[in-house]
């Protein structure tokens, strides 16, 4: 069986980037959560540490879509295209005047 990293949708705070991880690894997210956040405040790697969150972000697909984000504009519906939305019909509708109907009444 083949291991893949996903974005978890249950373990997540942003949007479950380090909770994939810390999944993938077979690690305690809080651990995971606790490491970038000592990465994102040291100087030097805190503005790779966030490039990086975002990259993967963008990336990684989520375990429950296996879309990326990315994926989500290709077909132009915010689902991903799945062609689950439906319209609705109205007919026999007839256009009347407000004004012509208080100038009756």
């Amino acid at each position: 069986m083949v291991k893949k990293l996903y974005r978890s949708s249950t373990d997540k705070v942003i949007s479950g980037v380090l909770g994939g991880i810390s999944t993938y690894f077979n690690w305690n997210s809080t651990l995971v959560r606790v490491l970038y956040i000592v990465l994102a405040f040291t100087p030097g790697i805190n503005v790779l540490a966030i490039l990086a969150y975002i990259v993967m972000m963008a990336i990684i697909p989520s375990d429950n879509s296996g879309n990326s984000f990315f994926n989500q504009f290709k077909s132009g519906t915010p689902n991903g295209g799945s062609g689950n939305q439906s319209r609705k019909v109205i007919h026999d509708v007839e256009e009347k005047n407000v004004d012509d109907h208080q100038k009756r009444g």
